[in-house]
């Protein structure tokens, strides 16, 4: 009767061994394909990171032409000004001249009279 009871302690234990096998084999599966999931994971965060480094550089070279479309602008507003107020010289020193010639022929036209 002991025996017998060894015995089926041994074929359970048996049996036993032979699903903790198989569960072990079925992990190794599945940490197999963790690790491809992980792998294509890494694939996936790299291409993220080329995706915004090159976005970062599109960002940044456009930025860098509206910087130079905004100094052309800048430049183009500066020069302008800058010809505004010399042709306003000019044209102050022209009504200067005008007014001097008015008072000259003003004065002239009382010394006429």
């Amino acid at each position: 009767m002991m025996e017998e009871k060894i015995m089926q302690l041994l074929l359970d234990l048996s049996a036993d061994m032979r699903d903790v096998k198989k569960d072990i084999g079925g992990l190794k599966e599945d940490v197999g394909g963790l690790k491809e999931d992980v792998s294509g994971l890494k694939e996936d965060v790299v291409s993220l990171k080329t995706g915004l480094n090159d976005l970062r550089t599109e960002m940044d070279r456009r930025f860098d032409k509206v910087d130079r479309t905004l100094e052309g602008i800048g430049g183009q507003f500066e020069h302008q000004t800058a010809q505004r107020l010399a042709d306003r010289k000019e044209i102050d020193a022209d009504i200067s001249s005008i007014k001097v010639r008015l008072f000259d022929l003003e004065t002239k036209m009382k010394q006429a009279e």
